[in-house]
């Protein structure tokens, strides 16, 4: 019989099973998510310092950089990228649009519907960024072996197969 705990209102909540026989699988799966996680904070904290805190407050620079992938696209899409609340969204692309970073245009198949796209100068920034990180992920691996490359390079392929299947 499986074990169940109490809700706080009192319901009985069936315990998730362990997957024991792959927990060091899983155990190094979230070292690296972490691992990766933190490198992505600490360069995009230091893309921003570095070369756009004069110029744009850090949250919409990193939210910016979340919808560079994405871009063009609608409200929704900038909600489900970002996390953002509709309100909290429709806010953020009002100060992108007037740090000149993004632009809106009236999508031609449906006028209730605006299209967010970047404007020439938040092209220019997130090229700039993306040479960056180029560089910055270059730096950590340019030193490694060629056969340990292209096990990362497989590895990584595959997990992002995997990531995608389970959008």
């Amino acid at each position: 019989m499986a074990k169940t705990r109490r809700s706080p209102a009192g319901t009985p909540v069936p315990a998730v099973p362990r997957p024991d026989g792959r927990l060091d699988r899983i155990d190094i799966l979230k070292k690296m998510c972490r691992s990766l996680e933190v490198r992505r904070r600490d360069f995009l904290e230091s893309a921003w310092r570095d070369l756009y805190a004069d110029e744009l407050p850090q949250q919409q620079f990193i939210h910016l950089m979340m919808l560079r992938f994405s871009l063009p696209c609608n409200l929704n899409r900038v909600m489900a990228v970002t996390g953002l609340s509709s309100a909290g969204a429709s806010i953020l692309v009002n100060k992108l649009v007037q740090f000149g970073l993004l632009e809106r245009h009236d999508d031609p198949a449906d006028r209730r519907n605006v299209i967010i796209s970047f404007s020439p100068k938040g092209e220019e920034m997130c090229r700039d960024v993306e040479d960056r990180l180029n560089r910055f992920i270059y730096g950590f691996f340019q030193r490694r072996p060629e056969a340990e490359l292209a096990a990362i390079e497989q590895a990584s392929r595959i997990i992002c197969r995997v990531l995608d299947d389970d959008i």
